[in-house]
């Protein structure tokens, strides 16, 4: 595992842009210095290299931000704190697009260096000291989405070698129906992800393999609430997995490591990714995907920590012979390449309601029930 550095998190778009979500929580003028930057745009969402927004209102942002005081983050030690500001990342993730223009600003020069000394806060709170952490083995917690009443299918039948042979079937299918020869705008959209989840041509020709967060006190799971794309779940089932003892796990915490998982266990999608990777990032490459059916030989399971997360969602990653993008992922996920977990059959039910004491705000929470 590579050291992912402060640098490292600032050329993540979802680092940058909670850290712009901190900034503005700790000074109102964040937030108007980002409207005036915005205002003269036509468009709510585009690529950086698109928007060409105005220089004077960049660097009036960049001032703004490089005099926000962030000296309070160092006495948050409830990891609750930072979940609004995470909440609100991985919802406007949007890796089959191009991102909103609040977040491709981020991306300036000017802003980027000057998030820094709030960036630097974040990562050194202590309510955030367990992002950087490896997969918690004691604490690890499915969770099920109860939608019109029913509780959704979270992971396929079959053992582990059925499930990822169906996955990898499914893939090739995929870059079969989606190849175009001609340039990347006659492509068409489709799947956006790169989690070991494929659908497939025929009815229950789905490939979903098992996956888990942690524990966080006060919400249940963090695989609750932090999810890319996101139905807007208000009802959840929890049950508690206990992994192997001994379990290997590949710990991505930075974008070198998902590089790494990409290099090592290559799998083409060159034809199925290239239109929805080319609209979120601007490039047009031979995209790769992890083989999970590869990864499974040497490892038990794949944990994507909320730094990993933050620092490589989103963007190009380099690999050899093109490129990938961690997408589909929620931060502290994991996701398990085999069969000798157990999932306890009961179950918690947590619900997101809102407050309902007098002395209690509005703002919805998560409650077991």
């Amino acid at each position: 595992m590579q050291q992912t550095t402060l640098d490292d998190l600032l050329d993540g778009p979802r680092f940058r842009t909670l850290c712009l979500a901190v900034a503005a929580g700790l000074d109102a003028g964040v937030d108007r210095a980002v409207g005036a930057l915005l205002d003269p745009l036509t468009t709510s969402y585009g690529l950086l290299a698109d928007l060409r927004p105005e220089q004077d209102a960049a660097d009036a942002l960049a001032a703004v931000l490089s005099g926000v005081d962030a000296t309070e983050l160092a006495s948050w030690t409830d990891p609750m704190r930072f979940l609004p500001v995470l909440d609100h990342t991985v919802e406007s993730a949007m890796p089959w697009q191009p991102p909103f223009v609040e977040d491709a600003i981020t991306g300036l020069p000017a802003v980027r260096d000057a998030l820094r000394t709030v960036a630097e806060a974040v990562v050194t709170s202590p309510a955030a000291v367990w992002w950087g952490t490896d997969v918690d083995r004691t604490a690890q917690w499915v969770t099920q989405p109860v939608r019109n009443g029913a509780p959704e299918v979270v992971a396929s039948a079959g053992s582990v070698a059925e499930v990822l042979d169906r996955w990898r079937r499914n893939v090739v299918a995929g870059e079969g129906r989606s190849r175009v020869d001609g340039p990347v705008t006659d492509a068409a959209g489709g799947t956006w992800w790169s989690t070991p989840h494929e659908f497939g041509d025929e009815p229950g020709g789905a490939a979903i393999l098992p996956s888990s967060t942690r524990r966080i006190d006060g919400l249940g799971s963090s695989g609750s609430t932090l999810v890319e794309d996101s139905f807007g779940d208000d009802e959840v089932l929890l049950r508690s997995l206990q992994p192997p003892a001994g379990a290997r796990v590949f710990e991505v915490h930075g974008a070198a490591d998902w590089a790494r998982l990409v290099d090592g266990y290559p799998m083409s999608v060159r034809w199925a990714r290239r239109r929805v990777w080319w609209e979120s990032t601007g490039r047009d490459e031979h995209w790769f995907l992890p083989d999970y059916a590869a990864v499974a030989a040497d490892h038990d399971a794949v944990h994507v920590s909320v730094q990993g997360y933050l620092a490589a969602a989103g963007r190009a990653i380099d690999v050899d012979g093109g490129a990938t993008v961690l997408a589909g992922w929620a931060p502290d996920e994991t996701f398990w390449l085999t069969d000798d977990i157990v999932i306890e059959p009961d179950a918690e039910r947590w619900q997101l309601r809102s407050g309902e004491d007098e002395d209690e705000d509005d703002e919805p929470r998560w409650v077991r029930t």
